[in-house]
């Protein structure tokens, strides 16, 4: 783990001038914050200060990868050892910590920290869908947003849009070459862009090959994420409207066969690739497409990191027919606050001053990805910042993935027979066949499940 942060002496005297409107009643606290190893978690430890110096809290924050994370986290809280105050949890395992009694309720503390923090804190300008995602089960509200994860497609506008591409595509494929709208478009694209070092590519003599999409497809969290977004769009996916799994679906299949169908389209080794690897092969330069989180954009534009500032595009997820609506996947986070902290009142300021309208504004220009809409509406933001309005539009259309209590056991099924498909062991069928048959055993009677 990463500890990173600010320390304020306990006790230190709080200037009221520079509090603007935050309360400094419980100066001299110190919270404990876990979060992921994200950019959003290194620009609030970097902002962290500030909060200290209008409250007189000390914040300490650790981050950790996704599954170091849910292990710690399930740690501290089965235990009740109260280590940290506030952690950001996954907003499927929501269900699972509540359904534990691991989480306060956030409302009274709202309620009773009303006059505490500051203007610039507005629950209404949280985005409503990551909200009702992020913050509430069973009609409990047991956290805020903590961010605005979401899925779209990246792909490389510059050689999507050179004439000698558009003209080499037309003759080859029958249409023009524009960014894909439907799943047949991208993995036209992908065919037609995956090429040997020596190939040419808008008119240069490519120096190492050039693949036409990037996908990850380890055993992972990563694969299970991304086939939600081919699933979704083909008829099948998870659980239905009616809370009956759908795992094994003939259209839950057919997504899965698709996935793997633009394996050979892929950098070699793209089974055991999660996000990091994907991230970086847009990067590099060597993939042309992808479907990906909002927060890997600003890793695209990022000058000190990024051999392709200025040349991506973002789209909607693709459609399985034109004319389909398009749906994006919802990958928030949720502040929650555990039911062992010694300091739940300093807690919720915290959180609430993450979410206040300067943090989340600072939180976009470093490259992160905030959770209001008056940070997505920015003017200054979107001036610089190329995703904006298509991450704004897919927060819109996004789709939710299972928050039940069990969730964390099925991902863990769906994980493995995922990547028995895409590795070869299993076909699609025999593999989500498996899947549906141990979901089935580990949800037993509570089949059908509540709608999410």
């Amino acid at each position: 783990m990463l500890l990173t942060g600010c320390g304020a002496g306990t006790g230190s005297a709080v200037d009221p001038a520079d509090a603007n409107g935050w309360s400094q009643e419980f100066a001299g606290s110190e919270i404990n914050v876990l979060a992921e190893a994200t950019l959003n978690s290194e620009i609030l430890a970097e902002l962290a200060p500030e909060f200290t110096k209008m409250t007189g809290i000390s914040v300490n924050i650790e981050t950790a990868p996704f599954a170091q994370l849910v292990q710690t986290v399930t740690l501290d809280f089965s235990t009740a050892q109260g280590d940290f105050d506030v952690v950001s949890i996954p907003y499927d395992y929501l269900g699972a910590y509540a359904g534990s009694d691991y989480l306060l309720d956030f409302a009274p503390l709202m309620e009773e920290n009303s006059e505490r923090v500051s203007p610039d804190f507005n629950q209404d300008d949280i985005l409503p869908g990551l909200w009702d995602t992020a913050a509430l089960w069973d009609g409990v509200t047991y956290g805020m947003p903590s961010n605005s994860a979401v899925t779209m497609m990246l792909y490389r506008a510059d050689i999507l849009d050179d004439p000698s591409e558009k003209a080499a595509f037309q003759e080859a494929y029958g249409y023009e070459l524009a960014p894909a709208t439907t799943w047949q478009q991208y993995s036209d694209i992908a065919e037609f862009f995956t090429r040997s070092a020596g190939e040419q590519l808008a008119g240069e003599t490519l120096e190492q090959p050039l693949y036409g999409v990037t996908l990850a497809g380890k055993r992972h969290e990563a694969a299970v994420f991304e086939w939600m977004n081919y699933a979704n769009s083909f008829g099948g996916g998870v659980v239905n409207a009616e809370g009956n799994l759908v795992v094994d679906s003939p259209d839950s299949v057919k997504s899965l066969e698709y996935m793997g169908s633009l394996g050979k389209f892929a950098p070699p080794g793209y089974t055991s690739a999660t996000w990091d690897e994907v991230t970086a092969q847009l990067q590099q330069g060597i993939a042309v497409q992808a479907i990906s989180w909002g927060d890997t954009a600003g890793a695209m534009e990022n000058p000190d990191q990024s051999a392709v500032v200025g040349k991506m595009g973002y789209g909607d997820i693709p459609v399985f027919s034109e004319g389909d609506a398009p749906h994006a996947l919802h990958g928030a986070w949720t502040y929650s606050i555990s039911k062992d902290s010694k300091t739940p009142d300093a807690a919720y300021l915290f959180t609430a001053w993450a979410l206040s309208a300067p943090v989340q504004k600072a939180i976009g220009e470093k490259g992160g990805v905030p959770a209001t809409r008056s940070a997505f509406e920015d003017a200054d933001l979107l001036a610089t910042l190329p995703s904006w309005p298509q991450q704004l539009n897919s927060l819109e259309n996004a789709l939710a993935r299972p928050r039940n209590a069990e969730w964390p056991q099925m991902l863990e099924q769906l994980a493995l027979q995922v990547s028995n498909s895409l590795i070869g062991e299993a076909t699609s069928e025999a593999a989500l066949q498996n899947a549906q048959k141990d979901i089935t055993a580990v949800l037993g009677d509570k089949l059908p499940l509540k709608a999410f």
